[in-house]
Formats: structure tokens, C-alpha cells, sequence
């Protein structure tokens, strides 16, 4: 049987119920998300490794991604980057934290990276939008990034779910955030 360990902010969020919101993200568009990011780039999952921190009480992944194109910042293709990220798997522990991106090995996504070393993934999951092939339309093809923790204020400035962004083509998707990368 997998124990199941959240993380410190998502335990906080259960037992203060004020502070929930701040367990929540903030929903950004497109141009929000092109801005913040220092690295556009699709690539295809190379490894998911986690392991212990060094003082053993959290997990972080480090995901191996070889990219593939680069839409803004300066990447080689077939470059080889480390991503890192809070939670993941050791054995039969396992340490989540909602809104993190999930990496599966060999898939294939559009990722806005923001961090010098090891970056992160902007926006947590928003950063991350995986592509497929569709082979009826013969294309390939950029999905919604996952939503399940993303909130936006309403007019009442109320808290609401956001929407994600319609699956588009990754040829669609590369045409408007080079759009977004020029001006």
C-alpha cells in the first residue's frame, strides 16, 4: 500500500482555512505566461528520477528533458536540461503537490521555463502543455494545460475556476507566442 505525504503549504491550507487561497494558483494567459518565462521550449521527457532532499523529510523530481525546438531564449536543439520540482515517488512514499505538472517518459509537451540552473515550470501545471499527433488531421497537436487548481477573480472579485485554453495546433501555438516573444 503507497502512504501518501502532501506537501507542508497543501497541509497548512487544510488546517488554516483562511490561508486556502494561497494554496491555489492564479490563472495566466498565454501572453501572462510567454512573458514570465526565460525558456519556451517542446521537448520530449527523457527521465523522471525522485529522490529524498537532504534533510529527508520532502521529495523532489528531477525530470531530464531533450529539447527539441526553442521558441524564446537561448536553447540548442537536443539540448539536454534538468527540471526540478516538489514531489514524486521513493519507493512507497509518495509526496504530492497539487497544481504540479505530471511527466510521463517519452511524451512530448511545450514547457515555459523560468530559473537559471535547474528551472521550474511557470505557472506550475499552466507551463506545461503536452502534444500528441493527430493522425486524422495529420498534425500535431498542443493540449490545455491542467487546470484543476488554477482560480481567476470574477467581476465581484469572488474566486472562480478557470477555464483552460482550447487544444490548438502546435504550429498555431508556435505562431502566437513568437507573436508574443517579438514586440
Amino acid at each position: 500500500m503507497t502512504r501518501v505525504r502532501t506537501a507542508p503549504l497543501g497541509l497548512l491550507a487544510l488546517l488554516l482555512p483562511s490561508l486556502a487561497v494561497a494554496s491555489l494558483v492564479q490563472s495566466l494567459g498565454l501572453a501572462e505566461l510567454t512573458a514570465r518565462a526565460e525558456r519556451i521550449v517542446v521537448a520530449q521527457i527523457v527521465s523522471a528520477k525522485s529522490d529524498w532532499d537532504s534533510s529527508g523529510r520532502s521529495i523532489h523530481t528531477r525530470i531530464e528533458i531533450k529539447v527539441e525546438e526553442a521558441w524564446k531564449g537561448s536553447v540548442a536543439p537536443d539540448e539536454r536540461m534538468v527540471i526540478v520540482q516538489p514531489g514524486g515517488t521513493v519507493g512507497d512514499i509518495e509526496m504530492r503537490v497539487h497544481g504540479m505538472p505530471s511527466f510521463a517518459l517519452g511524451e512530448k509537451a511545450v514547457l515555459f521555463l523560468a530559473g537559471q540552473g535547474a528551472p521550474r515550470v511557470v505557472g506550475l501545471s499552466q507551463g506545461k502543455r503536452p502534444v500528441h499527433w493527430d493522425g486524422t488531421a495529420k498534425r500535431w497537436v498542443a493540449e490545455s494545460a491542467e487546470h484543476s487548481a488554477v482560480v481567476r477573480r470574477d467581476a465581484q472579485g469572488r474566486l472562480q475556476p478557470a477555464l483552460p485554453e482550447p487544444a490548438m495546433s502546435l504550429d498555431e501555438l508556435r505562431e502566437r507566442v513568437r507573436a508574443l516573444v517579438r514586440p
